[in-house]
């Protein structure tokens, strides 16, 4: 018996309509948080730019951070986050980044 191939009739969404409602209000604490919090909070030596403008998660969504509390959230420069990205034990020495089975 062949089968007839499945017919999509619609376009899928990205985000389920929970996860969708969650950034909307990420999208609201990032800006709050890079106007108040205009120096990066890094201020790793040699590279920082000094200005704020990502928002890097402590402990990623990954290893059960939240995107939405504040106490898991720093503002840093691009050339920071950059490396706090790339340098993942360095970072964690300097605090920037927490294991899973770490608390914040």
């Amino acid at each position: 018996m062949k089968r007839s191939p499945l017919k999509r009739t619609g376009r899928l969404r990205s985000r389920s309509k929970k996860t969708e409602a969650k950034y909307r209000v990420r999208r609201k604490l990032v800006e709050e948080l890079l106007s108040t919090r205009t120096r990066c909070e890094a201020g790793i030596e040699g590279i920082c730019a000094s200005r704020s403008v990502d928002v890097h998660e402590i402990k990623t969504r990954g290893r059960g951070g939240s995107i939405l509390d504040r106490a898991n959230l720093l503002c840093l420069c691009r050339p920071c986050h950059q490396y706090v990205t790339e340098h993942p034990k360095e970072a964690h020495a300097l605090g920037l980044v927490v294991h899973a089975w770490e608390e914040l």
